[in-house]
């Protein structure tokens, strides 16, 4: 059976113990995590569907030690502190070691972020901070295909171009640590129908009706208006596009680094690059460095508009000093391109 065909599986069988086994080794085994040697694995479960549906299969099929990790943003009052413990009697239940924290995202929040934002980084803090004091490198979070198509979609209408395209990876990288999402290739709906042929129950978070959210208008409206009026298998499609995509995207950055190793002469935070070998490149690969170099500094992703500007100043013979964010500078000096390291320790941790 190939990857994708689990995404639309529907009968009985299809949610057998053996075929789940099946797809998590394959999945385990495609991502890295498995096998697992014992290894130690921090689970992010909040409580809905998804994330009871990860702990699920991983208590059944996971050989190493298993840690479920809740952040209780208290942002729903009583109805956040009930997910709490609904939590801490499912890992009970399944015998998992159970860490919680509460926190108040209304507080913390910085100067012009989103409460949506806020309690998206916050909770990242606390479960990579929760991880690196249990010496764990692993963390697994329960974002289905159905999440990867929204994002794709969500993306694209906001012009993010090909990296925003890919949606979300199944692995990413953060500060040491790996975030796994070994769910990307099951539909949302086959996830609760594992959950109920077991008689599992979870939570439904009431703010993911709440339609001022951009994600949820998508989920709750568009999508279900792509799939009536234009393609049924909208989904699918979309999520096939954001994998694609991806493919892509990994070329793309591959290329990126050949090519900034070219014209690079010294590393962050003083990263220095040659003005005359960046000149002799076309302005499409001369934008690929750019963005590269910004990824290995940690700034923030400049706009395809901005980049290419900047691009277009590196061509030209005379001297620039262009502002990426903050205090950030880009500047020609004597024939070479500076990120100023000064300016640099403003964005850092």
């Amino acid at each position: 059976m190939k990857f994708t065909d689990y995404s639309t599986m529907k009968i009985k069988f299809e949610f057998s113990d053996y075929v789940l086994e099946k797809y998590f080794n394959e999945t385990g085994m495609r991502q890295g995590f498995l096998p697992e040697n014992n290894k130690s694995a921090v689970l992010a479960v909040s409580g809905g569907g998804d994330s009871v549906a990860l702990a699920w299969l991983f208590q059944k099929f996971y050989k190493g030690k298993i840690f479920i990790v809740h952040v209780n943003h208290g942002i729903r009052g009583r109805e956040s502190d009930e997910d709490e413990n609904f939590v801490a009697d499912l890992a009970e239940k399944f015998r998992l070691e159970f860490i919680s924290k509460k926190i108040n995202v209304q507080e913390q929040k910085l100067k012009g972020e989103s409460l949506e934002a806020a309690a998206r980084r916050l909770r990242r803090e606390i479960i990579c901070g929760t991880a690196e004091n249990l010496q764990v490198s692993s963390i697994f979070l329960g974002h289905n295909r159905d999440d990867l198509a929204e994002t794709v979609l969500f993306n694209i209408l906001r012009g993010s171009g090909i990296r925003g395209s890919v949606g979300m990876t199944e692995i990413t990288e953060y500060k040491g640590l790996k975030f796994y999402r070994p769910l990307l290739g099951l539909r949302r709906e086959f996830l609760r129908e594992i959950l109920r042929v077991r008689e599992i129950s979870w939570r439904e978070d009431s703010t993911n009706s709440d339609e001022n959210y951009t994600r949820n208008f998508i989920r709750l409206n568009l999508l279900p208006l792509i799939n009536r009026k234009i393609n049924s298998s909208a989904v699918e499609h979309l999520a096939n596009f954001g994998e694609d995509m991806r493919k892509f995207r990994n070329f793309e950055d591959e290329r990126s680094r050949e090519l900034l190793k070219i014209c690079q002469e010294s590393d962050a935070p003083n990263l220095i690059l040659n003005r005359k070998i960046l000149r002799n490149f076309s302005n499409d690969d001369r934008t690929l460095i750019i963005r590269e170099a910004g990824r290995i500094l940690g700034l923030k992703t400049l706009s395809r508009r901005r980049c290419e500007k900047l691009a277009d100043l590196i061509a030209r013979p005379s001297n620039f000093i262009f502002q990426w964010e903050g205090n950030t500078i880009v500047k020609n000096e004597k024939g070479k391109i500076i990120f100023s390291e000064a300016c640099l320790s403003a964005d850092r941790e």
